[in-house]
């Protein structure tokens, strides 16, 4: 990297703080921190909702995915479900908006108590830890390929650059953390999946007919995601992704900070046929750098090989900091995620009569704490795209089947069944993943989870029957939310 690349970086970094203490002053309760006062419209969330689910695992390790196997990888299955997910989002955020709640956990507990409320909000807290050390490894690795720094300075350039995304995060809350989402969101969209593909072709001698040659020379093809046939493995990570977005504990909160439906709908669906093109743009750029630069043996080095050989000075820093705002936009949504559920879903069932007031003061030390212990995971993190595969994996049937449950099927369902859902939903995936990894039926473990997630809440609701009232589980859920 050249000395105006850097300028271009760190001012990108420097952006960021700033608008963390601009936000700071827009934090006035507790509803400001988690849901930034429920005041944002269709621009702010269709960045936010974009920049959160695209991480570097989406990123990068998506290039390197299309680079070895081109439109017959499961990058276009991953973004298809992914982006059909947002929009199945889009359509159930009234309801969600409905349950005029704080957090997926509280949702829960709106309808199904306390119990459902804390075995939802510790899932979602192990989760939202996971993904923000994968986060911070991401960045890590982003710092090897594209930066050229001794090897002894990438763990401290990596803390500093983690500590950024914490200092602005714990300093303005959910409203930082949206508009550093929006800047962060134009950033990455326009370098990365915009400009990046289209320079990418006119770079090959030929174009797509020289690509497609050459990944048909490697037994894969560019054009045809059905050249090899359709695998179980590729519809499981179809599936995978389509649970896990709506089922993602940040995407219902995004639904809950917007200013009306209306825009929640609008922007969840936007974002997902954005999510379609950028399957593609990632596909092109992979498979046309296996024209221009072949033997790269690393595929989260692809990326970052490509803009620093090919791009011009200038434009190479601005995408360079586009590739990391993906992975700083959605470390800083998970540092939020984390600290809600923690300080105020878990704080709340421990501690009923916690004042708002008190919540709102310890959730900024709460998001430092978080970022800690996730920069301390992060360095024995090596592969992005497994790890965040397997995350994945076990978060989806602890709580697709109960968030659904709790919008569309509470008269039918009882707390002890969705309880239920959710432990066994996790803990049967988590343990299939640890005695089996992959090797099971349809190459993930979180389809028999679901199914057991599905049949537990099914089979309890049956057997147990709630003996309180719906409205009476929601009078109390109202009452210890007004602390």
């Amino acid at each position: 990297m050249r000395v105006f690349d850097w300028i271009i970086v760190l001012a990108y970094l420097v952006g960021l703080i700033a608008v963390g203490i601009f936000a700071k002053g827009k934090v006035q309760t507790m509803d400001d921190f988690i849901l930034g006062g429920k005041r944002f419209g269709r621009l702010a969330l269709i960045g936010t909702i974009v920049a959160t689910m695209v991480g570097s695992g989406m990123t990068m390790g998506a290039v390197g995915t299309a680079y070895n196997s081109g439109s017959t990888s499961t990058v276009p299955w991953m973004y298809f479900g992914f982006a059909t997910g947002l929009i199945v989002m889009g359509l159930i955020a009234p309801k969600v908006r409905e349950t005029n709640t704080r957090s997926l956990a509280e949702m829960i507990n709106l309808k199904y108590g306390k119990v459902a409320r804390i075995a939802i909000a510790i899932i979602v807290t192990f989760y939202a830890i996971a993904m923000v050390a994968i986060n911070i490894a991401g960045l890590r690795t982003i710092i090897i390929n594209c930066f050229g720094l001794p090897e002894g300075s990438i763990v401290i350039v990596t803390i500093v650059a983690a500590a950024i995304a914490i200092l602005y995060t714990s300093l303005g809350g959910m409203y930082a953390v949206v508009w550093t989402d929006v800047v962060q969101f134009a950033i990455m969209f326009l370098g990365v999946f915009i400009f990046a593909p289209f320079f990418a072709l006119s770079k090959v001698d030929g174009g797509i007919a020289t690509i497609e040659a050459t990944m048909q020379a490697a037994d894969a093809s560019f054009t045809n995601p059905f050249a090899n046939g359709v695998t179980s493995g590729m519809i499981a990570m179809m599936l995978s992704y389509f649970f896990c977005s709506p089922g993602d504990p940040t995407m219902p909160q995004r639904a809950l900070a917007a200013r009306d439906s209306k825009s929640a709908k609008f922007a969840f669906i936007v974002s997902g046929g954005i999510g379609y093109w950028m399957g593609i743009a990632l596909i092109i750029i992979g498979c046309a750098v296996r024209v221009l630069q072949p033997g790269i043996e690393s595929g989260n080095s692809v990326l970052p090989q490509f803009i620093l050989n090919y791009f011009p000075i200038g434009l190479r820093g601005l995408v360079i900091a586009g590739i990391v705002a993906a992975v700083m936009s959605s470390f800083d949504s998970f540092l939020i995620l984390g600290t809600t559920h923690v300080m105020y879903d878990i704080g709340r069932v421990v501690k009923p009569d916690l004042k708002d007031d008190t919540i709102k003061k310890a959730l900024p030390v709460m998001t430092i704490i978080f970022g800690v212990v996730g920069i301390i995971i992060a360095l024995g993190i090596t592969s992005l795209f497994d790890f965040l595969y397997m995350v994945f994996s076990v978060l989806a049937p602890a709580t697709f089947p109960s968030m659904f449950a709790a919008l569309f099927f509470r008269d039918k369902t009882s707390s002890f069944g969705v309880t239920a859902s959710i432990v066994l939903g996790f803990g049967v995936t988590a343990i299939i993943y640890l005695t089996k990894g992959y090797d099971v039926w349809l190459g993930d473990p979180l389809f028999i989870g679901m199914i057991v997630s599905v049949v537990a809440m099914i089979v309890g609701s049956i057997l147990v029957k709630d003996k309180k009232t719906p409205e009476e589980y929601e009078k109390e859920a109202r009452a210890e939310a007004t602390v």
